[in-house]
């Protein structure tokens, strides 16, 4: 009876042991991620911007600027070395918009006139969700 209790014992503290070491590799990663953090980009292109929001082709992005963040407002954009970029905050926001909030952005950044084509776009989107007015 001794015997079992002793072995089981040992064998418990053996689990411990590797526990321990494990909780301290993976304690080591942690800190060692800490002292690098990730840098966010403060401007992204026309070319990352289609690909974080997806959905059409880059093509289709580069040929209309309404359907860039801004909404083609050129206060919402900027040029660095000589290619247009939008600011972080900028792409975050319109990163969330689907067609049927797509009017409300654009109203949002200021612009006044918008293609006939979103419009109706953003009416069957609307109506698709439920949210047609």
């Amino acid at each position: 009876m001794q015997n079992n209790f002793d072995l089981e014992l040992k064998e418990l503290q053996i689990q411990n042991e590797r526990l321990l070491r494990e909780v301290e590799e993976v304690r080591k990663l942690l800190d060692t991620s800490n002292l690098h953090p990730q840098q966010t980009k403060e401007y992204y292109t026309v070319e990352e911007c289609a690909e974080l929001k997806g959905g059409a082709a880059k093509n289709t992005y580069k040929a209309n600027r309404f359907l860039l963040p801004g909404c083609g407002n050129p206060k919402y954009s900027v040029f660095i070395a000589g290619r247009l970029a939008f600011p972080r905050i900028v792409v975050e926001r319109w990163a969330c918009v689907t067609d049927s909030t797509l009017v409300d952005y654009a109203k949002e950044c200021g612009v006044t006139v918008i293609p006939e084509k979103y419009k109706r776009l953003a009416i069957k989107a609307k109506a698709k969700t439920g949210g047609a007015k």
